[in-house]
């Protein structure tokens, strides 16, 4: 079962006053919001395993390097003065970057569990997916990702699994921490040229 008020605490945590976000809290809440995805059945199953990669990527060049992985500003620093963004396929600042697209469906995701009245989230989590990742992927991804629509669990099912309707609750909270580290890697990565790195 995912705990909502670990991820949000991670996130809040993970976030400094000058607007920089630890490597290692966001990793711990990621790892942790990233079981919706399990939630979500077989067909997710795909995202959950690309998630787990990208993780794992993240985490060893933290361990490796804990100077320069620090933080995504360390980070964007470090690969950036060593032309790492180019040389480097699995480079720290392309990782970063699939999952913070994710993150902004995800967000979503979760905030659709909030608002959405009905127990069938099929197509507020379409309008999400098309309002936020759907522009990286490819056609045939797309068309994947809208027949999976269809058996999307209900919301009374996702519920259940993290943490049943008191977990309505700690949604707001929650959503708005992964809002506000979204924006701040955002601005880092606009700052720096990085939101179209291949």
């Amino acid at each position: 079962m995912m705990d909502l008020e670990l991820v949000q605490l991670q996130f809040q945590e993970s976030l400094s006053e000058e607007g920089d976000v630890s490597l290692e809290l966001y990793i711990l809440a990621y790892s942790e919001i990233s079981k919706i995805f399990n939630v979500l059945g077989t067909v997710f199953k795909f995202v959950s395993t690309d998630v787990a990669a990208k993780l794992s990527i993240l985490k060893s060049k933290m361990e490796g390097d804990p100077e320069h992985y620090r933080s995504v500003k360390t980070m964007i620093a470090h690969e950036m003065g060593t032309s790492l963004t180019v040389a480097d396929p699995q480079n720290g600042c392309r990782t970063l970057l699939r999952l913070h697209r994710a993150l902004a469906f995800v967000s979503e995701f979760i905030n659709t569990l909030e608002v959405t009245k009905e127990d069938n989230i099929s197509k507020p989590v379409w309008e999400a997916y098309n309002a936020t990742l759907s522009q990286y992927h490819t056609w045939l991804i797309r068309r994947s990702v809208g027949a999976a629509m269809y058996t999307l669990p209900t919301k009374q099912t996702i519920l259940g699994q993290v943490g049943g309707k008191p977990a309505l609750q700690s949604i707001p909270p929650l959503v708005l921490a992964m809002r506000q580290v979204y924006g701040a890697v955002e601005s880092q990565y606009q700052t720096h040229g990085l939101l179209t790195l291949k």
